[in-house]
C-alpha cells in the first residue's frame, strides 16, 4: 500500500511542525511558491553555504520556517520554483544573497564570528525552466504559485494546468500543499478540487491539518500610531521595490 501523503494546511510554517513531527533529516526540497519563505538567512551561492542573519522577527512564520527547517538540519537542498511577478525583487523581506548591497553588514559581522555556516544545496528557477520532481525531493507547494493576489484570478487554471502538464515521473512520498489565503485569491473550492486531483495523480492520501488558533499581541505602533504606521509602511515598499526594479537588493 502506497505511503505517500499530501498534507493539506492553511498557513506555511505549519510544514516545519510537519517535517519535525516524521523526523525529517536532510532532506531536499523542491519549494514551488511565489515567495521563498527564507527570510533571516543569508546565502552564499558560489559556495553553497547558508548562514543565520540578525532579523526583526525571529519566530517562525509563513515567511521564514524554512530558514528554520535548514538551520535545524531538516533540510540541506532547496530548489524554488516562482513564476513572474514572484521572486525576490516581489518579496522585501526575503533571502539575502552574498552579492545584495544590504547584506554587507552582515557579512562584515558573520566575518568577525568567523561563521563559517551550513551546507547549502541552493536553486532558483523560473516557472519555465522547471522540468519536474527529482528523485526523493519533497514537493512543498504554495497555492499563491498559481492564486497569488498578483496575479489575475482568470489565469489560476491555466497555471494549474500548466504544472500538471509536467512529466511528473518522480512522485514524491510526501507534499504539503498550502493555501495561504493571506496571500491568494479567496479560491479554496478550487484549492481543494486541486489537491484532489493532486492525490489522485500521486496514489496518495490526503491528511488535512488544521490552522492551530493563533493569538498575536497587539502592536503599540499599529494600533496608536496607525495613521502614520500605513504611509511610513507604504513609503518603505514603495523605496524597495523600485530599488530591487533596478537590480539593488
Amino acid at each position: 500500500m502506497s505511503k505517500r501523503t499530501i498534507y493539506a494546511i492553511e498557513s506555511h510554517e505549519q510544514a516545519l511542525g510537519i517535517w519535525r513531527r516524521n523526523n525529517i533529516r536532510n532532506a531536499n526540497v523542491l519549494h514551488v511558491d511565489f515567495h521563498c519563505d527564507l527570510r533571516g538567512l543569508l546565502i552564499n551561492r558560489k559556495s553553497q553555504r547558508a548562514f543565520k542573519i540578525w532579523t526583526r522577527f525571529p519566530e517562525v512564520d509563513e515567511g521564514n520556517f524554512l530558514k528554520h527547517a535548514v538551520l535545524e538540519g531538516i533540510i540541506r537542498g532547496i530548489r524554488w520554483v516562482h513564476d513572474d511577478p514572484g521572486g525576490r525583487k516581489d518579496d522585501i523581506k526575503s533571502v539575502k544573497y552574498e552579492s545584495d548591497v544590504s547584506a554587507f553588514i552582515h557579512r562584515a559581522v558573520l566575518a568577525l564570528q568567523r561563521d563559517q555556516g551550513i551546507p547549502i544545496q541552493y536553486e532558483v528557477l523560473k516557472t519555465a525552466d522547471w522540468s519536474g520532481i527529482k528523485p526523493g525531493e519533497i514537493l512543498d507547494l504554495d497555492w499563491d504559485f498559481f492564486a497569488a493576489n498578483e496575479y489575475s484570478i482568470d489565469s489560476i487554471q491555466a497555471r494549474i494546468d500548466d504544472f500538471l502538464s509536467q512529466d511528473l515521473v518522480h512522485i514524491p512520498e510526501q507534499t504539503i500543499v498550502c493555501y495561504s489565503p493571506e496571500y491568494s485569491h479567496p479560491t479554496r473550492p478550487q484549492f481543494k478540487e486541486f489537491v484532489n486531483v493532486l492525490a489522485e495523480r500521486f496514489g496518495a492520501k490526503i491528511i488535512e491539518v488544521p490552522r492551530p488558533a493563533k493569538v498575536k499581541p497587539q502592536s503599540y505602533v499599529k494600533t496608536m500610531l496607525k495613521p502614520i504606521y500605513q504611509p511610513v509602511r507604504q513609503f518603505h515598499y514603495f523605496v524597495f521595490r523600485a530599488l530591487r526594479e533596478r537590480g539593488i537588493y
